[in-house]
């Protein structure tokens, strides 16, 4: 039975799992494993899948690896800070070994992501309005699309690097934004905030608040935008590497 741990990553809205593709490249060449998750919701027809649905898939992909013994650094990024929160329920590696269990979530990082208190929702968070770059293009087609993805989400990245980016990106449904969250893993794990300081989605502001919600993590902040997973990888896997070595230390795991 495996005890190597697995980076995993959750995917922000609008995006799929190949947007980590170049940061899981480099961990590979480093050893470490990662797999990613892409979220039903994004790109969904019909639009009948939310955040719930976005949960319960990651929940099984995680639970999967959990119970063949893995040790698990959860990543998410932006609004997979709510899937990836929800997904860990009943997961944590404490838990897992006070009921005799192999295995579990060692650590969950935020990377720029949402801290949502559970049964608030997304927009509950925005305030209730729709960011300006979040468009909606019909109010009885679903989805939302995004806008200004060169300024909001990649603004430290080549033109070329940009536009290859943003045609990846799926329309998201708008039944996502607007289910509540179900659960706060902060209060039975390890967790980390990896601040994005140039972030044009997520300010550092609100990313200093959210940190705050998760009492005492630990912390690690790439100059870089929403998107330092593409336009600063090596910074990232920095910050992951750490994550690794906390959630360790805070679970008790002895490292040979």
């Amino acid at each position: 039975m495996s005890v190597n741990p697995v980076f995993v990553f959750v995917p922000g809205a609008w995006h799929t799992a190949d947007s980590f593709d170049v940061v899981r490249d480099l961990m590979h060449k480093r050893g470490l494993a990662t797999e990613a998750v892409s979220t039903p919701s994004v790109g969904a027809f019909p639009p009948d899948k939310g955040l719930h649905a976005d949960i319960e898939h990651t929940h099984a992909v995680v639970k999967e690896m959990v119970e063949a013994g893995r040790q698990i650094v959860l990543v998410n990024h932006s609004y997979g800070g709510m899937v990836g929160a929800g997904a860990v329920e009943g997961l944590g590696y404490a838990q897992r070994c006070k009921a005799g269990l192999p295995g579990g979530v060692i650590m969950v990082v935020w990377m720029a992501a949402f801290v949502t208190p559970k049964g608030k929702t997304l927009m509950d968070m925005l305030g209730g309005n729709h960011a300006p770059w979040m468009v909606i293009k019909s109010p009885d087609d679903g989805y939302c699309w995004s806008s200004n993805e060169e300024t909001i989400f990649y603004n430290d990245m080549s033109p070329e690097a940009q536009e290859e980016a943003i045609s990846k990106l799926k329309p998201h449904t708008y039944k996502s934004f607007n289910e509540p969250a179900t659960h706060e893993p902060w209060r039975e794990m390890p967790s980390m905030y990896l601040f994005c300081d140039k972030d044009g989605a997520i300010s550092l502001a609100m990313q200093e608040s959210f940190a705050q919600t998760l009492g005492n993590p630990v912390t690690y902040h790439v100059n870089a935008s929403h998107s330092a997973f593409l336009s600063v990888p090596e910074k990232v896997i920095g910050g992951l590497e750490i994550a690794l070595k906390e959630g360790r230390q805070q679970s008790g795991i002895a490292v040979n």
